[in-house]
C-alpha cells in the first residue's frame, strides 16, 4: 500500500508543479512572518508611508512560528509531495531501504526540498518587490481606484507591478475618480501617484 501512496503523492505534486509553471504562479499563499495585509478603505491614509507599506505589514511571529511558517506555504506542500513520492518510489523500487527506513528518508527529503523551495521563492519575491519600488516603474501604469480620488485630496489606487499587487496613495488634477474606475499614473511625487484619465 505504501507504494501507491508514493505514486499518488508524486503524481499530485507533479500536477501542482506543472500548473504553477503553466499558470505563471508568482504568488504564494502563506501566513509566514511577513503577513500580507490590506489597509481598510475606511482607515486614515498616511501620506508619508512607502507604497509597499500599504500592501505588506511585517509581523514578528516569534517563537516556533519562525520555523513553522513554511508549513502554511502552498509551495512547500507542492515540492514536498513531489519529492516525497519520487524518493519513496526510488528507494522502494530499487530495494535500497526497508519500508520503514524508506518512509523516513522520503519524508526527510520531501521536507528539505519543500522548505528550501518555500524559502527560495520568498527571498526571490522580496528582491523583486524591492526592485519594483523605483518611481519610473510606476509611471504609465494603469491602476484601479480603491478609495475615491478628488482634486486636492488623497485616495488610494492598486496596480500590478512585476507580478505583485501594490497599493499606493494617489492625487489628481482631474475632477474626481470614483472607486473601481481605471486611471493612469502620470507622475510620482515621492510615494504618492498623480493619476489622470485613461485615453480611449
Amino acid at each position: 500500500m505504501l507504494v501507491y501512496a508514493y505514486i499518488f503523492c508524486l503524481v499530485l505534486g507533479g500536477v501542482l508543479l506543472g500548473a504553477s509553471v503553466l499558470l505563471g504562479g508568482d504568488h504564494d499563499v502563506d501566513a509566514g512572518p511577513d503577513l500580507d495585509h490590506d489597509v481598510d478603505a475606511g482607515h486614515d491614509l498616511d501620506a508619508g508611508a512607502h507604497p509597499h507599506a500599504l500592501a505588506h505589514a511585517d509581523v514578528d511571529a516569534g517563537g516556533l512560528d519562525v520555523f513553522l511558517w513554511p508549513l502554511r506555504s502552498v509551495r512547500f506542500w507542492t515540492f514536498f509531495l513531489a519529492f516525497f513520492g519520487l524518493t519513496g518510489l526510488v528507494l522502494h523500487g530499487l530495494s535500497l531501504a526497508s519500508p520503514a527506513v524508506g518512509l523516513v528518508l522520503a519524508i526527510a527529503v520531501g521536507a528539505l526540498c519543500g522548505g528550501g523551495a518555500a524559502v527560495a521563492f520568498r527571498a526571490a519575491a522580496r528582491d523583486e518587490s524591492g526592485r519594483a519600488s523605483d518611481s519610473e516603474d510606476y509611471v504609465g501604469k494603469t491602476v484601479r481606484v480603491l478609495v475615491p480620488v478628488r482634486a486636492g485630496g488623497t485616495g488610494r489606487v492598486r496596480l500590478e507591478l512585476r507580478g505583485n499587487t501594490v497599493d499606493v496613495l494617489a492625487t489628481t488634477d482631474d475632477d474626481c475618480f470614483e472607486a473601481q474606475e481605471e486611471a493612469m499614473i502620470i507622475e510620482m511625487d515621492g510615494t504618492t501617484a498623480r493619476i489622470a484619465r485613461v485615453e480611449r
